[in-house]
């Protein structure tokens, strides 16, 4: 709602864009278990089918896979695969030039397998594993050990699938695969964590009870087919768990689950390094050579093959209801879905090699003009649309089509849906064109042919689940992104025209979400309390359904004429042994005016076809507050009218942004480079002539924007303390309640006037930096553009800085109630600012790389005060920040205060007795860090852009932080820490935020806290805006581009 991250679509040119899909939100931090509605596949390979592929026996008892892997021809890794003679089937990849290395070991085993008695046992598995091994019995100790050596891990538990991963320094990896394998050979399942971990899984899903999108997961799950495991509640609780804990059940049951599942024929793994491939074999037999298994086993799921999971949901009287839900957060959509059953093995294997519903969701997807979208649009029903498969299993995929609707949208839900039948039926008689699937075959292969190298542990988790869902070998590395051909598949065609025949009304569930049917929501879900109703639909409209007439104003789109050509090299590339020193070059001044900073630099490193062009405009500081709202209504009408407008550049792989900063204005492209150039002109030319937003679609914005505020409130306590820590400590910045009250004041004519002076001549000033596959012609081009826009020179001191506040000695409190009366969590959020000066900043990252591990395994595993438990170190503009974090489901504020200043409090003990040999080790790693080479053309964009926009211009940054590094002393260290984290410290200016629970015990906790705080000589804020506006700044110095060169 205030402020714009760094560039994202720096990182998007540079990888490959999927089929849109629906999906649930990441939450941080999410150590264990990820519940998603992206896949939850996992096919293990049946043994016919093993057999067909060619493996060799080697010396070592490994089938090694003799046939060619497929890869993108830029893609300069090597791959190996086999099978280990336990069944494990495995890939490796040696990348000589990785910067991390990684591994992932999926198991074809999740909640579905939990006994009825048991929910959440395979998540507690999951949970057990991390807690200590014959090999290593020291809980947590891998974790540590990967802290140690710059890495971290992760895992995962789906309704098939328990997938743990982890990342690693390079040098590092042959130790971290031992640790690794002990996972899946000897967990303790030690008694005396069991209880605590239980703990642990009731603070996660006390976490996950008021986000929507796992209410709306298990929500779906009420309507399985009785006795189906989709009916299962794989989170677990207190509820589930805390007794069979403590009589001995919960522990009887892990070691016959652990037994009977993790079994290596129902594994897959993925190991990346830059070791060579026969050394990564290795040490791969002899790490995970001795996980129990005798081969490949078939999948336990299969018992569900043919069983209907989804019956659509229905009442008496009625053959078609809408479940009508209410959500948490202010949000209107409405959604149908169809299960698309797999009959046999052959046509899942079909289903995932063809991918048949790639295109079909790209149609029913479609956003451009003569869409669905763009007929709802029109009409004032709908702002957005997705469509894709949302679960799938060894059994059934679920296909669904989401709408988010306006408030006459919701009304007209029915005729909505008879739209997308409409177009079903349509495509039913008239057939795919050919073209499209040709256009869609060759989208996938441009982007395959050009993805950039993904991180490591990204890599490592796309390869098992690509082995789980069941292609060969030669596609494991290919196969998620490409239509692949299957020997004896139907056609294409035949298997689209398939997949519609079942799309129709007697197969489908009808959802509606919005906060207007709370009053006749008479039922509730019994694990997450959402509650819901129906509503019958009526027999004239199921008849309209079946039977729709032609959708006026619809057509397939024509022929994409965006779809890249001219893949070739602008600039020449350089050898491999000087591509570090290419990096480190730093982007050239174009232009360095009144106007415009404008920077290129082409790529010469990459070898992608892709660019970026990244454009600020910059506002006068006496227009921030009254353009906040009426430019952030004005974006949203633009980005409906480009989005339209450019949808075919879009799917053909250019991708722009517009968005409202503090002070000022970022638009971003990003994509192949050809046609980039013209497709910027065009983008900023419409942007030119876009009038503003009409007065229905400045109604529908406003309705959008209000309903984004609203659900502001529902968000994780954690997040909003650390919410109300920065809007104490930034100025200027739009609190919530600011933006709300601008929002009443808001008008159309507002949101045009702000549109207006962007084509004017109000003074503005320019930053602009064009990097990548891009000409000096083509940069030229590009500047001659950005150079027609009509704005003034802003003088430098008029120009918007949001500044950091340099909170007052012994620190301040701001403390709220949380908005959601239903949160039963509370959160406390500490930021230690500790300043801008260079050596400082470097304290504060190596300071974090030494407690964060600790501070986790003290708060989190030992005294289980939340599931949530961070500490994270960044730079807030210049002035370096750490920041603690808890949430917690059973612990007031002033309770995670005290924990928290204990346990720095004992720290500095720890510090005082770090060896050498640890610090000079963490030291290293910091180093590391610091000066790893830029892997993919975003990440180096982005680093450059973050000079140009804080005006710092520190090209040799790196190298210049790396070597401040070294001089640190153990001394320095500590009298830092002295200094800015304990009581009585010269510098200890500590920002602690609140998050407190509605409910009876608040005001006294809150009088509490205050009292504790205060008696340490802190400050409670009671205007938030005011005391950032009134506090001193960390002072800013601004450098010319030229300084460091």
């Amino acid at each position: 709602l205030a402020r714009a991250s760094i560039c994202l679509l720096a990182l998007l040119a540079c990888h490959p864009a999927q089929v849109r899909v629906f999906s649930l939100p990441k939450l941080q931090p999410s150590r264990h278990f990820q519940r998603s509605l992206l896949r939850t596949s996992g096919l293990v390979l049946l043994e016919h089918l093993a057999a067909a592929h060619p493996l060799h026996a080697s010396a070592a008892a490994s089938a090694i896979f003799r046939g060619e892997i497929r890869r993108s021809p830029t893609d300069q890794r090597q791959y190996c695969a086999l099978s280990l003679a336990n069944g494990l089937r495995v890939l490796l990849v040696s990348d000589a030039t990785a910067t991390a290395s990684a591994a992932a070991l999926s198991v074809h085993a999740g909640f579905y397998l939990d006994p009825p008695d048991l929910p959440g046992l395979a998540h507690l598995c999951e949970h057990m594993l991390f807690l200590g091994t014959e090999d290593y019995p020291e809980e947590n100790s891998f974790r540590l050990f990967l802290s140690d050596k710059g890495g971290s891990l992760n895992a995962f538990t789906r309704e098939q699938e328990t997938t743990y991963y982890f990342d690693v320094s390079p040098a590092s990896l042959v130790e971290s695969l031992r640790r690794f394998g002990s996972f899946f050979t000897s967990p303790l399942f030690a008694e005396s964590s069991l209880d605590r971990e239980v703990q642990a899984i009731e603070a996660e899903d006390a976490k996950n009870r008021q986000s929507d999108s796992f209410r709306f997961n298990q929500l779906v799950k009420l309507f399985a087919t009785e006795g189906h495991p989709q009916r299962k509640f794989g989170a677990g609780n207190l509820r589930t768990l805390a007794e069979p804990a403590r009589d001995g059940r919960a522990r009887t049951a892990l070691l016959e689950y652990f037994q009977q599942y993790y079994d290596a024929g129902l594994m897959a793994l993925c190991v990346l390094g830059r070791e060579s491939l026969g050394d990564l074999k290795k040490v791969v037999e002899q790490s995970f050579g001795r996980i129990r298994g005798a081969g490949l086993r078939a999948s336990p799921f299969l018992p569900w093959r043919g069983v209907e999971p989804f019956p659509p949901p229905v009442r008496p009287g009625s053959e078609a209801v809408w479940v009508e839900v209410v959500p948490v957060a202010e949000r209107r959509s409405i959604s149908v879905s169809w299960p698309f059953l797999f009959r046999n093995e052959d046509e899942k294997q079909a289903w995932i090699h063809c991918k048949p519903f790639a295109v079909l969701s790209f149609l029913l997807g479609h956003e451009g003009p003569s869409s669905l979208l763009s007929r709802w649009r029109r009409r004032g029903w709908a702002t957005g649309v997705l469509a894709g498969a949302v679960r799938e299993d060894d059994n059934f995929v679920l296909l669904k089509v989401g709408v988010d609707v306006t408030q006459e949208g919701l009304s007209r839900r029915d005729d909505i849906i008879e739209g997308v039948y409409g177009v079903l039926r349509q495509l039913e008689r008239d057939g795919i064109p050919a073209y499209l699937l040709d256009e869609s075959s060759t989208m996938a292969e441009i982007r395959f042919r050009f993805q950039a190298k993904p991180a490591a542990a990204t890599s490592a988790i796309t390869f098992v689940e690509a082995i789980q869902r069941g292609y060969g070998p030669a596609n494991y590395v290919c196969g998620p992104a490409l239509p692949l051909p299957l020997p004896g598949a139907p056609p294409l065609s035949q298997q689209l025209a398939a997949v519609i025949s079942q799309m129709r009304p007697e197969h489908a569930s009808q959802y509606a979400t919005s906060k207007d049917f709370k009053a006749k929501a008479t039922a509730s879900e019994q694990w997450y309390g959402t509650s819901y109703g129906f509503a019958a639909v009526e027999d004239g409209t199921l008849s309209r359904w079946r039977d729709p007439g032609v959708v006026p104003g619809y057509a397939v789109p024509p022929p994409n004429r965006y779809i890249p050509r001219d893949f070739s090299p602008r600039n020449a590339q350089v050898p491999a042994a000087e591509r570090a020193e290419a990096i480190a070059e730093p982007p050239r001044v174009l232009q360095d005016d009144e106007r415009w900073q404008i920077f290129y630099k082409g790529d010469r490193c990459f070898g992608i076809p892709k660019a970026v062009v990244l454009i600020f405009l910059g506002m006068p500081d006496d227009t921030v507050e009254e353009d906040a709202v009426p430019s952030r209504l004005w974006l949203l009408a633009l980005t409906d009218y480009l989005s339209e407008m450019f949808y075919d550049a879009s799917y053909a792989g250019f991708q722009f942004q517009v968005s409202n900063e503090i002070d000022g204005l970022s638009i971003q492209f990003a994509g192949f480079s050809d046609k980039l150039v013209l497709l910027v002109e065009k983008v900023l030319a419409a942007l030119s002539d876009f009038q503003g937003p009409s007065d229905e679609d400045f109604a529908e914005v406003l309705d959008r924007t209000r309903r984004e505020q609203k659900s502001f409130d529902a968000q994780p306590p954690y997040q909003y303390a650390s919410y109300t820590a920065r809007i104490a400590t930034h100025y200027p910045d739009y609190s919530i309640e600011f933006l709300r009250k601008q929002t009443d004041k808001a008008s159309a004519g507002a949101a045009r006037a702000f549109g207006a002076r962007l084509r004017g001549r109000t003074p503005f000033y320019g930053q602009a930096l064009l990097q990548g596959n891009l000409a000096p012609a083509d940069a030229a081009e590009i500047q001659r553009v950005l150079n027609t826009m009509p704005f003034e020179p802003l003088p430098r001191a008029q120009r918007t800085r949001v500044a950091v506040v340099k909170p007052p000695i012994n620190g301040a409190l701001v403390m709220r109630s949380n908005p959601n009366a239903a949160e039963t969590n509370r959160a406390l959020w500490i930021t230690f600012s500790t300043g801008p000066e260079a050596k400082v900043v470097l304290l504060t990252e190596l300071l974090h790389s030494i407690l964060a591990d600790p501070f986790y395994n003290e708060l989190r595993t030992k005294q289980q005060l939340g599931y949530v438990v961070l500490a994270q170190a960044d730079r807030d503009g210049l002035a370096a920040r750490l920041s603690l974090a808890v949430q917690s489901s059973n612990q007031e504020p002033g309770k995670l205060w005290e924990a928290m200043q204990t346990f720095l409090a004992q720290f500095k003990r720890t510090l005082e007795e770090l060896p050498a040999k640890e610090l000079s080790a963490f030291k290293i790693e910091l180093v590391e860090q610091i000066v790893k080479p830029d892997e993919r053309l975003g990440e180096e964009a982005i680093r450059w852009w973050e000079e140009i926009r804080s005006l710092q211009f520190s090209w040799r940054r790196r190298s210049e932080e790396a070597n401040l590094v070294t001089s640190i002393t153990k001394a320095d260290l500590v009298s830092f820490y002295e200094s800015h984290f304990l009581p009585g410290g010269a510098e200890y200016r500590p920002v602690v935020s609140a998050a407190f629970a509605a409910g009876a015990g608040r005001d006294a906790a809150e009088r509490a806290l205050a009292a504790k705080f205060t008696a340490q000589g802190g400050v409670v804020i009671q205007d938030s805006e005011q005391f950032s506006k009134m506090s001193p700044k960390w002072p800013v110095a601004e450098r010319s581009p030229y300084e460091s060169l």
